[in-house]
């Protein structure tokens, strides 16, 4: 490759290694350290701790590191929070994707740290609150993480039995807590307009109740069939489902569909496959007033005002089931274009999916080896922004193919693309041919579709690692040069 002629030139682009800048560590040597780690990880994240640190003495300062104690998580990770707020600050509104997953770790023999999941696998949980352009559904970065492992048992008693709703509400330390734990933090660090998304994880009483009362804004799925009314009446029995046939129906909207294997979800929670269609949906709404469930705190407030969206499809495909989304929200419901913003705002949900996916399957977290949980915790934390940074390259090749590649990829990321790629790459590629040729260096062929997290991974990888070659080729042809003319 010719890289005599390569422009000098700062980039807009930050470098992975740049959201790490600055981490509370206490020690200058810790955040050279971890610097270092990240440089190396960003090169390779799906490969083993011992192929990313092929080196004896890089391999022991990351074990080191992980380990180390006086710091976790949250510290690593600061830097990433504050640049996200950062990036968020120039957005009108920002949608805020909560949503809690679980890392299944392999093996039979105990971990550190770690505690039971359902089906009595090892391993932890993290709440994830991912910041999303309101605007153009690009991702930000994520504001706020929480993880914690489970040590006794989820939804039954220790008798056996299964857990009541009463049970639930003397629980100590239940983990729906964490959800508006979240929703606060994410609030005092975020100095635009945000509004709050969540799943039917998020159908909690104790949760809605708060975020109605201090006037933070939010979207979030109904998962029961909640005592409500059409207003406020003493003693109302009626339920969400009876009221269902007051909305008004506003607008109707056909979306894609995305194919769903049945085993995609938890067992708890487990969805029936799906084929992939577009859909045609209804889209109703009124006002509702949502009851204090029988077994709920007595400080929170007996009734709840709020509105509700039905979402249903029209006319599903013979054999699917049709999809029916029941959203209560504090945003406006009048009009057709309220309430599809409010059915648009739900659905870029899907974004923090896609996130999960990247670090599980890009960044491959659920393989690593280490052995205690406070060791994965702070090898998690390496792996979020790089995750984010395969998670933005990948959704606006997706919803904005033709962004330009500079807003992603640094300027010699791009030159490598077009001298390397097995894909011809453009003077000025867009988004969407950059990722194409990411994919292409991580073995995608053209004709098996879509590029997936573990290709996409790949590419990365191969990029990052074909970057510094690049960038020390310049840097001597540059000596060179300046040596000649003196």
């Amino acid at each position: 490759m010719d890289t005599t002629e390569a422009p000098e030139q700062a980039d807009s682009v930050p470098s992975v290694v740049e959201e790490f800048f600055g981490a509370p560590l206490r020690n200058l040597l810790r955040n050279e350290r971890l610097e270092l780690i990240i440089d190396r990880a960003t090169r390779a994240p799906g490969k083993s701790f011992p192929e990313i640190f092929a080196l004896r003495k890089e391999r022991e300062g990351f074990y080191r590191f992980v380990e180390g104690r006086g710091y976790g998580l949250a510290e690593i990770l600061e830097p990433h929070h504050q640049r996200t707020c950062a990036r968020a600050a120039d957005e009108d509104m920002v949608i805020a994707a909560h949503d809690t997953t679980e890392f299944e770790l392999p093996g039979d023999a105990p971990r550190e740290g770690l505690g039971l999941l359902r089906g009595k696998k090892q391993g932890f949980l993290s709440h994830v609150s991912l910041a999303i352009s309101a605007r153009t559904q690009r991702p930000l970065g994520v504001v706020a993480q929480r993880t914690w492992t489970r040590t006794g048992p989820v939804r039954k008693r220790r008798n056996g039995r299964r857990k009541t709703g009463a049970d639930y509400a003397r629980d100590v330390d239940k983990e729906s807590e964490r959800w508006l734990e979240a929703v606060q933090e994410v609030d005092l660090r975020l100095a635009c307009a945000t509004i709050h998304v969540m799943d039917r994880e998020g159908d909690s009483y104790p949760l809605l109740a708060p975020m109605v009362q201090d006037n933070i804004r939010f979207v979030t799925r109904l998962a029961r069939d909640r005592v409500a009314s059409a207003e406020v009446v003493a003693g109302a029995r009626d339920r969400v489902s009876a009221l269902l046939p007051l909305c008004e129906v506003l607008a109707e909207r056909e979306v894609p569909l995305s194919r769903r294997k049945a085993e995609s979800a938890p067992a708890a929670r487990r969805f029936s496959m799906r084929q992939g269609r577009i859909a045609r949906l209804s889209i109703r709404s009124m006002p509702i007033v949502l009851a204090r469930p029988e077994y709920s705190d007595r400080s929170l407030p007996a009734y709840l005002p709020v509105n509700l969206v039905h979402v249903v499809e029209v006319e599903p495909p013979d054999g699917e089931d049709p999809v029916e989304w029941k959203l209560v929200t504090t945003e406006p419901i009048a009009t057709a274009e309220q309430a599809l913003a409010v059915v648009d705002y739900y659905r870029a949900r899907w974004i923090i999916e896609e996130y999960f996916k990247a670090l599980k399957v890009g960044c491959a977290i659920e393989k690593r080896q280490l052995e205690s949980y406070h060791a994965l915790c702070n090898a998690l934390a390496i792996f979020i922004p790089i995750a984010w940074k395969l998670l933005e390259l990948r959704t606006l090749a997706r919803i904005a193919p033709e962004t330009p590649a500079t807003e992603v990829l640094t300027a010699v990321q791009l030159q490598v693309l077009q001298a390397c790629s097995p894909r011809e790459v453009p003077a000025a590629p867009s988004v969407r041919e950059a990722l194409l040729a990411v994919a292409a260096l991580g073995g995608h062929i053209r004709n098996n579709g879509e590029p997936g997290w573990q290709v996409l991974g790949r590419g990365f990888e191969r990029l990052l690692t074909l970057e510094v070659g690049w960038t020390a080729a310049v840097a001597a042809a540059t000596a060179r040069r300046k040596g000649d003319q003196s």
